[in-house]
């Protein structure tokens, strides 16, 4: 009698989608939706959306933002999980104080910030189906600003605009993310 061969199959990989909210984000009052895609094995796009309209319990203390932030992400696994190194662009409008003598806004309200930088992430999985999951990422970037200075008080004067190129941290997240 011959040997029987047997050949296991390996599975195939798999394109994902995930659905995902940025746990800090949303601790800040910052709602928050991203979306993630993987493109083939080693590359996904990920979309995060950020959106606050709101004082933090008085009107000299807010945060308030519309910004996407797109990034190419290069996983160090097939799998598209485990560590990750991003290239990201960032876009949005905002309009900032810290309870202190003046307030931030793009320019006009019509200036968006624009730049983007490099992240680095991981994502383990929290079930044992894999479809939940915990990531946790950071990055830095450059930014071109330009931004009106008003009196921090309701309907304080402008007192000059400004225009600076950012250099810093530009995401810090911890997300939770669901896989389809």
């Amino acid at each position: 009698a011959e040997p029987v061969t047997i050949i296991k199959e390996t599975p195939k990989w798999r394109r994902h989608f995930y659905l995902k909210t940025n746990l800090a984000g949303l601790g800040l009052g910052i709602a928050n939706l991203g979306i993630e895609y993987d493109l083939c094995k080693h590359l996904s796009l990920a979309i995060p959306v950020y959106y606050s309209a709101w004082d933090y319990f008085r009107p000299t203390l807010k945060f308030r933002t519309l910004s996407a932030q797109p990034e190419l992400r290069f996983w160090f696994s097939k799998k598209n999980s485990g560590f990750f190194l991003g290239g990201h662009f960032g876009y949005g409008w905002y309009n900032f104080a810290f309870d202190g003598d003046y307030r931030y806004q793009d320019k006009d309200g019509e200036t968006p910030a624009i730049g983007g930088g490099l992240s680095l992430g991981g994502r383990v999985a929290l079930s044992k189906n894999r479809r939940w999951f915990m990531e946790f990422a950071a990055g830095g970037g450059m930014y071109e600003l330009e931004y009106d200075t008003f009196y921090n008080v309701p309907n304080g004067k402008q007192t000059a605009t400004t225009v600076e190129r950012y250099w810093g941290v530009d995401n810090v997240s911890i997300n939770l993310v669901c896989r389809f």
